[in-house]
C-alpha cells in the first residue's frame, strides 16, 4: 500500500538555533507540544543539523551543537536533543521529522565548522570580488560556509548524516540548503572538470563562457549559462536522490524545502519543479526538464515570503512580479510542481510582526492554494503571543 501525503497538513518548523536555549528545559519541550497539538499543527520540524553544520545529537562525523566555541549552547553538552525531544513526542498526536541543512557546512562569524577543517571542501567563489558579498543566498552578508555538493567526501558526508539521523523514531526526514550558496559558485577546477564532461568539450573561457560581471555587479549570461542551470540543478538532483534511497528504507516521508521564486532560481541551482514542466525562462536550457527533482519527494515546501498576500496587493504595491505574493509564489510553485508531489506553502512569520490580520489571510492563503501551510518559525509564534492565532485558523483536532 503506497503512503499518501496528509493533504491537509499544518507544519510547524522549530529552528534549533532560534529555539535551542529555551528548548533546553524539559518542561519548554512539552509546553511546545501541547501548543502544538492544541492548535492543529499535524507536523513538526526539528532540527537534526543547523545550518552551520553542527548536530543536535552526538554524531560520529560532525561536531555537536555544544561545542561551538562561543558557548552558546553549552547547556545541551552530553545531551541529545532528538532523543529528548521524541521520546516526549511518542505522547502526543503530531507526527515529528527531523531536518538536516545539507551542504552548509561552518560560520564565517565564529569561524566554527567542518568546512575550516576541510578547506578543500568549500565552495569557489566566482572571483575573490564576489566571495564574501552573499555566503547564502537568502540575504546579504550572511555569515553561512557553503560546500562543493559534487565533491565525493562532501556527498559521503552528508549521506552519513542522513543516515544517523535516520536510526531515529521519527515519522520523515527535511532536507533544507540542498543547493549551491548562489549563482558564484562553484567554480572549482572540480566542477569545471564536470561541467566541460557534461556538455562534452572544453570551455576555452572560463569562467566568462559561464557569464560576466559588470561594472553594477549585475549577471551578464554567457554562451554556457542555461547548461550551466542545467548542470547544477542535475547535481542536486542526484544529490537527492541519493538521500531519498537511504531516508525511503525507513520513513514513509522524505521532503525539501526551496525557495518559491522559480524564475530566480538559478542562483540557488536547484530545479525543484517536475520533470514534466517546460520553462522558457531566458536562463534555462532546452533539456533543462530532466534536472526536475519534484517526482522524488513525498511533499515539497516552498517559502512563499511575502507580506502581499494576494497578486493584487503585489500589483498595487508595484512589486517586480505577481509571484512577489503568497498567493503568485503558490500559483507559480503549483505551475512548476505540475502535480509530481503534494505541495505546502510556507510562511516567514516574520514579515507579519504587528500585522496579525495579514498573517490570518496569508494562512489561508496557503490553505487554499496547497496541501496545507508550513509556518516558519516557532519563536515568532512565542515572540508574538500567536498559538490562539493559530488554533483559531487551523483548527483544533478533534
Amino acid at each position: 500500500m503506497s503512503f499518501t501525503f496528509d493533504e491537509n497538513a499544518n507544519i510547524l518548523w522549530v529552528d534549533f538555533l532560534a529555539n535551542g536555549k529555551r528548548l533546553a528545559d524539559d518542561g519548554e519541550q512539552v509546553n511546545l507540544l501541547e501548543n502544538a497539538v492544541d492548535t492543529g499543527v499535524t507536523h513538526l520540524i526539528i532540527d537534526a543539523k543547523v545550518p552551520f553544520g553542527q548536530t543536535t545529537y552526538p554524531s560520529k562525523y560532525g561536531y555537536h551543537v555544544s561545542s561551538w566555541s562561543d558557548g552558546r549552547f553549552s547547556m545541551w553538552k552530553n545531551r541529545d536533543f532528538l532523543e529528548e525531544f521524541l521520546s516526549k513526542a511518542k505522547n502526543y498526536d503530531v507526527k515529528v521529522l527531523a531536518n538536516v541543512d545539507v551542504f552548509s557546512e561552518g560560520t564565517t562569524e565564529s569561524r566554527d565548522g567542518l568546512a575550516y577543517d576541510k578547506e578543500h571542501w568549500k565552495v569557489t567563489f566566482y572571483n575573490d570580488a564576489v566571495a564574501s558579498e552573499s555566503n547564502a543566498a537568502e540575504y546579504k552578508d550572511a555569515d553561512t560556509i557553503f560546500v562543493n555538493p559534487i565533491h565525493p567526501e562532501v556527498e559521503d558526508h552528508e549521506l552519513r548524516i542522513i543516515q544517523e539521523v535516520c536510526t531515529y523514531d521519527l515519522d520523515g526526514v527535511v532536507i533544507d540548503r540542498c543547493r549551491y550558496p548562489n549563482v558564484y559558485g562553484d567554480f572549482s577546477e572540480l566542477s569545471r572538470n564536470s561541467f566541460e564532461a557534461y556538455v562534452g568539450e572544453k570551455v576555452s573561457n572560463w569562467p566568462e563562457d559561464i557569464y560576466t560581471i559588470n561594472d553594477e555587479k549585475e549577471i551578464e549570461f554567457g554562451p554556457y549559462f542555461p547548461m550551466w542551470t542545467e548542470w547544477r540543478a542535475n547535481n542536486i538532483k542526484h544529490f537527492v536522490k541519493k538521500a531519498r534511497s537511504v531516508v525511503k528504507q525507513h520513513f514513509p516521508l522524505f521532503a525539501d524545502y526551496v525557495g518559491s521564486w522559480y524564475p530566480l532560481y538559478y542562483s540557488e541551482g536547484v530545479n525543484w519543479g517536475s520533470e514534466t514542466y517546460r520553462p522558457t525562462l531566458k536562463w534555462t536550457s532546452d533539456t533543462y526538464q530532466v534536472s526536475g527533482l519534484a517526482e522524488q519527494l513525498d511533499f515539497l515546501m516552498t517559502g512563499c515570503y511575502y507580506y502581499d498576500v494576494t497578486r493584487d496587493e503585489a500589483k498595487n504595491n508595484e512589486k517586480p512580479a505577481y509571484w512577489y505574493s503568497v498567493e503568485g509564489a503558490a500559483d507559480i510553485s503549483l505551475e512548476a510542481i505540475n502535480g509530481a508531489t503534494p505541495f505546502i506553502a510556507s510562511l516567514f512569520l516574520k514579515n507579519y510582526v504587528n500585522d496579525p490580520e495579514q498573517f490570518r489571510k496569508a494562512i489561508r492563503m496557503c490553505k487554499q492554494k496547497s496541501a496545507g501551510v508550513m509556518l516558519f518559525d516557532t519563536v515568532y509564534v512565542e515572540e508574538y503571543q500567536w498559538w490562539n492565532i493559530l488554533k483559531e485558523e487551523l483548527g483544533k483536532r478533534e
